[in-house]
């Protein structure tokens, strides 16, 4: 959509409840234009009339705002916004929810947030060639915008199986579970403005949910080591050399002061890092963003933070870093050259 504030001329405020629904489900606003499923309708499309509607009233709700956003910047193919209308024809299944006859009621309240109002598979389900969902593959994991969307299906190896209710509860809820590590990237995002603002039995059914969708490896599976080995001392190098001992250097000097030299963390309980899916990744993938970028999450009121360290250090004492901590914290071998980091500095 265009705008969300409510402004008759520029926003949405003469839109009917007819063509609210339309965008919201369809994927077509007022003017008949098709919109880009980065607003995410594909799954939207689940969402009950009366629950579109409470968006729009809350929508309706906020102050009126004179703002016009940038053009889209696509370049062709993409810029072609009536190929979308292909595209919804080989692709988009417009459907509402359906409760599951073999699910309880818990299990299908789960489903349809999981599905429809959290669109957790449109960062967790991996894309076909066009960009659409591989429903096949729901919650396998998947890449995006430089950042990894872990697998979250039952799969005890490489999804959540092994999680217990009260880690993945206190992970939606706060965003940390005590060695499960910290939410980062996108996830901190959906943590910080949608998720801690559930009432724990909506969490409750997403976990119930989650416990039943099928196990899935994944293309690319990640298993979680819960047996890291610790960090060489930071005095001298302690027989570490080449790139080790350039990595454990700078853990040491920008990062033990929060992490720890053992990877428990210190001050607060997310900055530890072992157990955490990301320290188990061989190309180190959200590891390397937060080094570049650093992050945020806030959480009732608190808020824990990493510095970005992209513009203090070079794309080869990134990949030093990055190996280091997957090596020491995660009992991987990193394989993050320079060249890949210089490719996710270029891709933001």
């Amino acid at each position: 959509m265009k705008h969300d504030t409510p402004r008759a001329s520029r926003g949405i405020g003469n839109w009917t409840d007819e063509e609210f629904i339309r965008a919201v489900r369809e994927g077509v606003r007022k003017d008949g234009a098709h919109l880009y499923p980065a607003f995410p309708y594909t799954s939207y499309t689940e969402l009950s009339r009366n629950d579109v509607l409470a968006i729009k009233a809350y929508l309706f709700s906020q102050p009126r705002i004179r703002y016009s956003p940038p053009r889209n910047a696509l370049s062709f193919p993409f810029n072609q916004r009536w190929a979308m209308g292909v595209w919804n024809i080989a692709f988009f299944n417009s459907r509402r929810f359906k409760p599951d006859e073999t699910k309880s009621p818990q299990g299908n309240a789960g489903a349809y947030l999981a599905n429809a109002l959290g669109h957790c598979g449109e960062c967790h389900t991996p894309r076909n060639f066009a960009f659409a969902m591989k429903t096949g593959e729901t919650f396998a994991g998947e890449d995006l915008q430089g950042w990894r969307a872990y697998n979250i299906t039952s799969d005890q190896r490489y999804g959540i199986g092994k999680w217990t209710d009260e880690e993945l509860t206190e992970y939606l809820h706060t965003g940390h579970a005590k060695g499960r590590g910290a939410a980062s990237g996108p996830m901190s995002e959906v943590v910080t403005d949608s998720l801690q603002y559930w009432d724990r039995q909506d969490i409750s059914a997403l976990v119930a949910y989650l416990r039943s969708v099928p196990a899935r490896e994944g293309a690319e599976p990640i298993e979680t080591s819960q047996l890291a080995h610790l960090p060489r001392e930071a005095s001298g190098n302690g027989g570490v050399e080449g790139e080790d001992s350039l990595g454990l250097r700078l853990f040491a000097g920008a990062c033990a002061s929060c992490h720890g030299l053992d990877g428990g963390g210190r001050q607060i309980d997310a900055a530890a890092l072992l157990g955490a899916k990301g320290m188990n990744d061989p190309v180190a993938a959200n590891v390397s963003q937060m080094i570049l970028n650093g992050g945020s999450l806030e959480v009732a009121g608190h808020q824990a933070s990493m510095p970005a360290f992209g513009r203090g250090y070079t794309d080869a004492e990134i990949a030093a870093l990055s190996n280091f901590v997957v090596r020491h914290f995660g009992a991987r071998e990193g394989i993050v050259n320079f060249q890949m980091i210089a490719n996710r500095r270029s891709s933001r």
